[in-house]
């Protein structure tokens, strides 16, 4: 009779206390037989859009917005040397110097527009002992390429040349100016450039049109 009471009781609490492995913590073991997350496994097909989502994450991504919370953006200083293919030339070195200020637009969600729709205004100047001095303006598009960025500028330009019998003559006081140039990013404000730009009036006004072309350098420091 007590070792039947005994069994009773034995059955009882079995019934009653939960299984040890309730109260087991999560494991490596008790995770082994669960099913694999849904991003696990990449099927061959979708990894033939990886060029198409890289692009558009670049589209979308972080760029240069040029937006310093100021007017000013950048100065620059340099030296400049004419050059013309035609061999007819100015002497003497060019100091030449610029700012750029903030886009006049906000910044977009989408690199590309950032570049296209926000160049920078600039306001500048050429000047030499021996050659013909400039002031210029416009606007500059740049392009980040990593520690690298490229540019291209438009505008126009007021110089006090010769415009016509002399052996750079170029016809007109008032030109259009562009520019290319290429640039390495030495830190989070300064900066070396270096470019090419030509000023001349396209034949839209009477007289010689020989431009006036130079390459140089120039040190640049962001605000």
């Amino acid at each position: 009779m007590r070792r039947s009471c005994c069994v009773v009781l034995v059955l009882s609490i079995a019934a009653v206390a939960p299984p040890a492995q309730a109260r087991d913590k999560e494991s490596s073991w008790s995770r082994a037989g669960a099913p694999l997350p849904a991003n696990a496994f990449v099927p061959p097909e979708s990894r033939d859009n990886n060029a198409v989502a890289q692009l558009n994450a670049f589209a979308a991504g972080d760029v240069e917005d040029y937006s310093g919370g100021g007017i000013l953006d950048e100065v620059r200083l340099g030296v400049l040397t004419f050059w013309q293919r035609n061999g007819e030339s100015e002497e003497g070195i060019y100091a030449t110097g610029q700012v750029l200020f903030d886009p006049f637009v906000g910044p977009f969600e989408n690199r590309i527009l950032n570049v296209v729709l926000r160049p920078r205004p600039h306001l500048g100047g050429n000047v030499s002992p021996d050659g013909t001095d400039q002031i210029f303006g416009g606007v500059t598009w740049t392009v980040p390429i990593w520690r690298f960025f490229a540019e291209a500028s438009f505008g126009g330009t007021i110089h006090n040349g010769p415009l016509s019998g002399a052996e750079v003559s170029v016809g007109c006081r008032v030109l259009f100016r562009e520019s290319l140039a290429l640039g390495l990013e030495l830190g989070p404000h300064w900066r070396v450039v270096g470019g090419i730009d030509h000023s001349s009036h396209a034949g839209l006004c009477d007289g010689e049109n020989d431009g006036l072309t130079h390459i140089g350098g120039s040190i640049g420091y962001r605000f």
